[in-house]
């Protein structure tokens, strides 16, 4: 075979080599960017999901938390409402209760004044007493059962304080009788007094919801 022959086959050989491989380069170029194109459609779907499923979960939280907001808030109402009526009966009559047979007090020299004193003060009490337990009794649903026990000690010394004056006529001012009013005195101040705490720490946890 001439040079000439060879040089026209290795040019022809090398020329569809060449060839090939840009058309394989070509086409694999072209399979790439089309794979890309799926991947990518497919993975923007996915996404798509993602995000709704994100969306519907942001709004049932929203829902949840408005309506929690919403419970929260009536409930603070109703609380606040009733407890704020519970303690301005309770006040009243824990100013009665101190005059009912207080520390300093003026004791009149006869039985029948002495009589008339505590008909008097008791008078002033027992409309009080009856005004707190049925604004307590009346408001029961909306209040904590620890703070209810507290005024329920109120209602008890309240209603045995009253009892023993009564039996007692003019000896509850003697000495004895101080003696006596003094123990109903204690409980129902240190049940005040631990109901107004209750209610405090009961209000901020409310407002913290």
């Amino acid at each position: 075979m001439s040079d000439f022959s060879r040089t026209s086959l290795l040019a022809s050989v090398l020329g569809g080599g060449a060839t090939a491989w840009a058309v394989l380069k070509g086409l694999g170029s072209h399979m790439g960017e089309r794979w890309l194109a799926r991947y990518k459609s497919e993975l923007d779907k996915e996404f798509e999901k993602y995000r709704d499923a994100l969306e519907q979960k942001r709004k049932r939280i929203e829902a949840e938390l408005g309506q929690r907001a919403y419970v929260g808030k009536a409930q603070f109402d109703s609380e606040f409402a009733a407890i704020k009526d519970i303690f301005a009966a309770l006040g009243k009559l824990r100013l009665s209760f101190n005059g009912l047979r207080p520390f300093v007090d003026w004791i009149p020299p006869d039985e029948e004044r002495r009589l008339q004193l505590v008909s008097q003060r008791l008078s002033h009490f027992r409309p009080l007493l009856d005004t707190f337990v049925t604004t307590v009794e009346s408001a029961y649903p909306f209040v904590p059962e620890n703070i209810y026990e507290q005024l329920e000690i109120c209602m008890k010394m309240g209603i045995i304080e009253m009892k023993h004056i009564e039996d007692a006529g003019a000896k509850a001012l003697s000495p004895h009788g101080y003696s006596d009013g003094l123990k109903q005195h204690e409980k129902f101040t240190g049940a005040y007094f631990a109901a107004a705490k209750l209610v405090r720490q009961r209000l901020k946890q409310l407002s913290d919801i």
